[in-house]
């Protein structure tokens, strides 16, 4: 099986505005936000022409990147998962202005549906 490529700071920057909304407490992988952040991570790789697998930014993928910000979230008591990219951490001191990380993560979102519109219209 081939190994799926790191999280990007943009995909991160989405995980991330997601986490905020529920934070300390980030839904599942059952849930209909990271069902639709998982579709959405999805419709930017395809975007950028990145050939998908079945695991490529699934639910269960998702859920756990979204558990990996609670070891910097000091509403969450425990530890949350300690396994994850060093970017995570960029992210998250980055974007502590909420207006700011909505903002940009808006611009992100924008660009994936600009960019789906332009490979749907050849």
């Amino acid at each position: 099986m081939i190994k799926n490529p790191k999280w990007e700071y943009s995909e991160l920057v989405l995980a991330l505005e997601l986490y905020i909304q529920f934070r300390p407490n980030p839904p599942g992988k059952n849930s209909k936000e990271v069902k639709i952040l998982s579709h959405t991570l999805r419709l930017k790789a395809l975007s950028e022409g990145i050939k998908l697998n079945n695991v490529f930014r699934n639910n269960n993928g998702v859920a756990m990147k979204l558990q990996n910000f609670r070891r910097f979230d000091n509403m969450f008591i425990g530890k949350g998962l300690r396994a994850g990219g060093a970017l995570e951490k960029v992210i998250w001191e980055k974007y502590q202005n909420l207006e700011k990380l909505k903002k940009d993560s808006q611009e992100i979102r924008d660009t994936i549906e600009s960019k789906m519109k332009a490979i749907c219209a050849r």
